[in-house]
């Protein structure tokens, strides 16, 4: 399994790796954001947060799990590398075939109005997969916002 995995690695960012996420669905948007750390101070040996948070928007979703860290799954938790903000695709994906066969099966037309490429993504926090079909994967820095901060603070 891990051969169809690729690793995608988000240069010049830091991800906080004992931070849990927070995701948020809009339509048939997946926007996933976590705390990052100041990349410039952490090669200096300091723990200091940026100034940002970061943020996956995967678009066009089709489908979303949340799924625990187990000994047992077949996931990237064995794949080495030393990025410090990626994300993985799965190419091949079994998954991604069911919920696309399981479309046409409910509507065999659906490819002549819908023309995205749907890809298998995996996110990946201090405890959890989050594994999402979508089209695309893009990567941004976000603003500080209060209400996410006070969540990170109180849960």
């Amino acid at each position: 399994m891990k051969e169809n995995i690729a690793v995608r690695s988000i240069e010049n960012i830091w991800q906080d790796p004992q931070c849990f996420c927070i995701s948020e669905f809009i339509r048939d948007e997946f926007f996933y954001y976590f705390k990052c750390l100041d990349i410039v101070s952490m090669k200096k040996g300091s723990i200091v947060d940026a100034e940002y948070l970061g943020c996956f928007n995967i678009e066009n979703m089709l489908a979303v799990k949340h799924t625990r860290f187990t000994k047992t799954e077949i996931y990237p938790v064995d794949i080495d590398h030393d990025y410090k903000c990626y994300y993985y695709e799965v190419n091949d994906s079994n998954w991604l075939n069911n919920i696309l066969n399981e479309r046409t099966k409910n509507d065999s037309d659906w490819n002549k109005y819908d023309t995205n490429t749907y890809k298998h993504f995996i996110l990946e926090n201090k405890e959890y997969w989050v594994e999402v079909i979508g089209s695309n994967l893009i990567f941004s820095k976000k603003e500080k916002d209060e209400a996410k901060l006070v969540l990170w603070d109180t849960i």
